[in-house]
Parts: structure tokens; C-alpha cells; sequence
């Protein structure tokens, strides 16, 4: 699944309340989701691997 797959199927939850586990095959890998939030985002100068507040499209999972 990509992130963006991710982040259609949470969208699309009726219950935007629900708590989402998201578990690897070794059980102490976890993504607990509560929820996503649009943010306004840039590649950060320091490190491209990071992202600062800016204005291109991104999603925050929380």
C-alpha cells in the first residue's frame, strides 16, 4: 500500500473518530493513526528528507 492509498482509505472512514493500528509482521512495528491533517509543507533547506511549514500540499497522519 503507498501513502497515498494510506491516506484514501483513512479519508474515506465513516467514523473519523476511529483509531487505526497498522502492524508489520514483527509485532513491534506499529502505526496507531487517529487522524489526518492537510498541511502546508516544503522540503526543508537543511535536509530534503525533512519537511518545515510552507506552502505545497501535504497530509499529516496523526
Amino acid at each position: 500500500m503507498t501513502v497515498r492509498e494510506l491516506i484514501a482509505r483513512l479519508q474515506a472512514l465513516p467514523n473519523q473518530d476511529a483509531l487505526v493500528i497498522i502492524a508489520s509482521g514483527n509485532a513491534n512495528e506499529w502505526l496507531i493513526a487517529t487522524g489526518i491533517v492537510e498541511r502546508g509543507i516544503s522540503a526543508s533547506p537543511a535536509n530534503p528528507d525533512f519537511v518545515v511549514p510552507g506552502n505545497d500540499s501535504g497530509m499529516e497522519i496523526i
